[in-house]
C-alpha cells in the first residue's frame, strides 16, 4: 500500500472539512456514548479526522485510536495536532501502525464504540471490503466512512478532451493501491450493499469537493495528478492530448477561471 504526503493531506484537508456531510456526522455522534467513547480510524494519516471529527462529537473524554501503515505519517501525528487549534481538553488519542491489508485482525471492533475512515475504500479491492465488513460484523459498531470518490468529476470551463481524461482518470484509480484491484468509484455503492447485507442501516450523502477559481494551489495539485494517472494508462499515441489537456487547465486556473467538482460520498451505519 502506497504512501501519501503529509503536505498533500494538509493541504485536501480543508476541502474535505467543507465537503462533509454534517448530517451523517451528528448521526454518527448521536450513536455514541456520551461520556468516554472510544474511536477507532483507520488509514488515520495524520489524524486529520479526528481534528475535524473530535469538536462536533462533543462527548466528553474522547479516546482515539488513530492506526495507519505508514509510519512517516504517524510520525507526524503529535506535530499536526501541536497546530491544531481545538477547544479544551484535547481528546486522548494513540497511534497503532497496523498493516490494514494483512494485519486487520490485529484489531477488534470490540474494544471500540465507533469506526471511522476517510478517503479508504475507493482505493481498497472489493475481496478486501467484503472482509472488512465481514470483520466489523463480528461486532457491530456505528461506522462513519467519508469522503470516497464516485466517479463524478466535473469543470467549468468544459474542455473537448475531458472526456477521455476522465476514462483515463477513472482507470487509473481502478489499479492496484496495494490491497488488489481497486474498487475507484465502485467503493460507496458497494459499501452500502455489504452493510446493508450484514444488518446495518445505511445512510448516504454527497460530499463533494467544489475547488474554486481562486484556490489555485489546489487545482494545480489536481491536474498534475491527473496528468500522471493519465499518461499511466493512456497509450503513448495519446500523450499529446494529455498534454494539451494539461496545458489548457493550468492555463485557466492560473487566470481564475476554473471550477472543479470531484464527487465524493459520505456513509453513516448503524446496526440494526
Amino acid at each position: 500500500m502506497g504512501g501519501f504526503d503529509p503536505q498533500w493531506l494538509r493541504l485536501r484537508s480543508a476541502h474535505d472539512d467543507a465537503a462533509r456531510a454534517q448530517r451523517l456526522t451528528r448521526l454518527f455522534a448521536d450513536s455514541l456514548p456520551e461520556e468516554n467513547p472510544r474511536l477507532l480510524d483507520l488509514a488515520a494519516g495524520t489524524g486529520a479526522n479526528l481534528r475535524h471529527l473530535a469538536p462536533r462529537i462533543v462527548h466528553a473524554g474522547q479516546h482515539w485510536v488513530l492506526a495507519d501503515h505508514d509510519r512517516v505519517l504517524l510520525d507526524a501525528v503529535a506535530g499536526e495536532m501541536a497546530r491544531w487549534r481545538h477547544p479544551a481538553p484535547a481528546p486522548a488519542l494513540e497511534c497503532r501502525h497496523v498493516d490494514l491489508v494483512h494485519g486487520l485482525g490485529s484489531l477488534d471492533p470490540a474494544d471500540f464504540d465507533g469506526i471511522l475512515a476517510t478517503a479508504l475504500f475507493d482505493l481498497v479491492s472489493a475481496e478486501w471490503a467484503g472482509r472488512f465488513i465481514a470483520w466489523l460484523a463480528s461486532a457491530p459498531r456505528p461506522v462513519l466512512f467519508t469522503l470516497s470518490v464516485d466517479g463524478r468529476l466535473d469543470w467549468i470551463l468544459a474542455d473537448p478532451d475531458d472526456a477521455d481524461m476522465h476514462g483515463w482518470i477513472e482507470a487509473h484509480q481502478a489499479t492496484d493501491k496495494g490491497f488488489g484491484p481497486a474498487l475507484g468509484p465502485r467503493a460507496p455503492e458497494l459499501l452500502v450493499e455489504l452493510l446493508d447485507s450484514h444488518g446495518f442501516d445505511v445512510f448516504t450523502e454527497r460530499s463533494d469537493w467544489v475547488i474554486g477559481p481562486d484556490d489555485t494551489v489546489m487545482h494545480r495539485v489536481l491536474i498534475e495528478g491527473y496528468r500522471t494517472a493519465a499518461l499511466e494508462i493512456a497509450p503513448d499515441l495519446r500523450a499529446a492530448v494529455i498534454k494539451g489537456w494539461v496545458e489548457r487547465r493550468l492555463a485557466a486556473a492560473e487566470q481564475g477561471v476554473l471550477t472543479a467538482l470531484v464527487g465524493h460520498v459520505d456513509i453513516f451505519a448503524r446496526p440494526r
